[in-house]
């Protein structure tokens, strides 16, 4: 696990929530990430603001997750629509250059995430290189799906996830 794994925060009045996320959004809370939005979706939110005004990057399984979370479908409607709210020009480029932005809204410059309900700290979640390994190659997985590009760039690494994890390639 890294050293400072990102703070992740959630203030929600359904159908709208918003997620805040302080530090470096990367593998090692990709997971809380997605069981917090899954838990959301549950609760009856359908609108998640992305408040990433501190938030220096989003690492290609965090990435990853944000496209499975976004691509699924309840019925005939996207499960959850996310809005990036103060996101950095880098993190957009880097969303882009994976065609995961045009399954997202980017909120306009300046724009305020909307308090939604008292805002609580999503804990740590403890868990074990398998379980992050396996969270890894299903979210670059689900790069790859999106763009030959993607699946040229995260090859060798599904081919390694793919062998440490013992499954092989999704294809």
């Amino acid at each position: 696990m890294g050293l400072n794994p990102a703070r992740i925060s959630i203030a929600s009045a359904p159908p709208h929530a918003v997620i805040r996320i302080v530090g470096r959004a990367a593998v090692e809370r990709a997971r809380d990430f997605d069981g917090a939005v899954r838990r959301l979706v549950t609760e009856g939110v359908c609108n998640i603001d992305l408040d990433l005004r501190e938030c220096p990057l989003l690492d290609s399984t965090f990435s990853g997750t944000v496209a499975l979370l976004a691509e699924e479908v309840t019925g005939d409607k996207p499960m959850v629509r996310f809005t990036l709210i103060d996101a950095k020009s880098r993190i957009v480029d880097g969303l882009a250059n994976l065609e995961v932005l045009s399954r997202l809204q980017v909120a306009p410059p300046g724009t305020v995430a909307a308090a939604a309900g008292e805002e609580v700290e999503l804990p740590l979640s403890q868990s074990s290189h398998r379980e992050m390994g396996e969270f890894c190659l299903r979210a670059h997985r689900a790069l790859m799906a999106l763009s030959t590009a993607n699946a040229t760039r995260f090859r060798e690494l599904e081919a390694m996830l793919s062998l440490e994890m013992g499954k092989g390639p999704d294809r």
